[in-house]
């Protein structure tokens, strides 16, 4: 699998010429090869890239596996095969593997299909942040109205998910080009216009102000960017209070410590020793179950610096900061916001990782920043709704930001 994960085509003919089991699954998601291929980091790029040409190739090489091209046997069908978070395509569009994603196209596979938290392709594709992915997904025919029961639709994440702030009204744009619905509701009564204005896309809100119904109480004269930025102030404000915190919304509130906003993308480098960073991965989680959290921060760093694109590998160097914080090994602000900083890289190298998410939520809540806290656990809901951590963390930054105020 770890051919597939760095989109080495070759390696992958080779080991199959060889005799190799492409129908192997991973028994903590039940993913296999084709799908390690469609999710690799190295994908996301142009499709000029080398390496998105390379991934591509290595999930078709794949799916020719399964026609008996290198001495098999036929299996079930690979370009449609299911596992913990999707088949091939979903995970391709969750990458933003443009070039791979019309390739399964191509070849025939399900388009309509959903993860088994019931998020469509375009959700997906939209969530990756990249613009030719969300427009090659559209054009494969995949359906714009497909979420979860309450979730946001492809026009939420599209106007407010932190991994679409660069290409937030381009991908906007693309959505409605395709008739995506501007009034639908999320869980919370939020349209995407809401969305927007709740996280500052004035562009957005400008984008959408002409195609979204007036909130109640609002003519269509007085509907404009400034009275949709209100309408979602008081909705922000409604949210809060529907969750047992009415103080979040005062005006004097101001935690000690606040996320930075608009934090540059992280764009790894690339892999220098894919051999050393796996062997240092498993002496770090070996480490870390033995509770000795200063080597295990030592092998994950040593791990990092010869492959940076392994979301699960920063994911669990957060878990390692947040447990060190306040001993003689870390000082507490210090641990917290690096391991802050790993988890947003981890979700953004994998942004259905949930656990990413959920360790991004439990650092900004022990730096206070009880709001973002907030927003983490709640975003990452919308991956996995029925995730029960993530549930628990979004109550409990809620209560934590009433109490705080509350001794003001």
């Amino acid at each position: 699998m770890s051919a597939c994960d760095y989109a080495r085509d070759g390696a992958v003919r080779e080991l199959l010429t060889l005799g190799a089991d492409w129908t192997l699954s991973k028994k903590d998601d039940n993913t296999r090869a084709v799908h390690r291929a469609a999710s690799s980091a190295l994908s996301s790029g142009p499709a000029s890239d080398p390496n998105s040409i390379a991934a591509a190739n290595c999930v078709e090489t794949l799916i020719d596996a399964d026609v008996g091209k290198f001495g098999k046997g036929d299996y079930s069908k690979t370009i449609d095969r299911p596992s913990d978070i999707g088949t091939p395509f979903l995970c391709a569009c969750a990458r933003g593997a443009e070039l791979t994603i019309t390739m399964l196209a191509k070849r025939g596979c399900n388009t309509h299909v959903t993860t088994p938290a019931n998020v469509g392709a375009v959700t997906l594709a939209t969530s990756s942040g990249v613009p030719g992915a969300l427009k090659a997904c559209l054009a494969s025919n995949a359906p714009t109205d497909l979420r979860p029961p309450g979730g946001m639709t492809a026009l939420h994440v599209a106007a407010s998910h932190p991994n679409c702030a660069e290409a937030s009204l381009s991908l906007v744009e693309l959505l409605l080009q395709r008739g995506a619905d501007a009034n639908a509701l999320d869980g919370e009564g939020m349209k995407a216009i809401h969305a927007a204005a709740c996280v500052g896309r004035v562009d957005v809100v400008e984008a959408l102000v002409n195609v979204t119904t007036p909130d109640d109480g609002i003519s269509k004269k007085d509907w404009t960017v400034s009275a949709a930025q209100k309408a979602a102030q008081e909705k922000m404000k409604h949210i809060y209070e529907k969750h047992g915190d009415k103080s979040m919304t005062a005006s004097h509130t101001k935690p000690a410590y606040k996320a930075p906003t608009n934090e540059p993308k992280y764009v790894p480098t690339g892999i220098i020793n894919q051999e050393i960073a796996g062997l240092k991965k498993r002496e770090g989680d070996e480490a870390f179950v033995k509770g000795d959290d200063a080597s295990a921060l030592k092998a994950y760093d040593e791990a990092i610096a010869n492959d940076d694109t392994n979301a699960k590998v920063f994911a669990n160097r957060a878990a390692v900061k947040l447990r060190m914080k306040g001993t003689t090994e870390g000082v507490a602000f210090e641990s917290l916001e690096s391991a802050r900083v790993d988890a947003r890289i981890a979700r953004t190298l994998d942004p259905n990782y949930i656990k990413a998410w959920y360790r991004e939520g439990i650092a900004l809540t022990e730096l206070n920043d009880y709001e973002s806290a907030a927003l983490a656990f709640f975003e990452g809901m919308q991956i996995d709704g029925d995730n029960a951590d993530l549930k628990k963390g979004f109550d409990a930054a809620i209560k934590k930001g009433r109490e705080a105020n509350m001794k003001k």
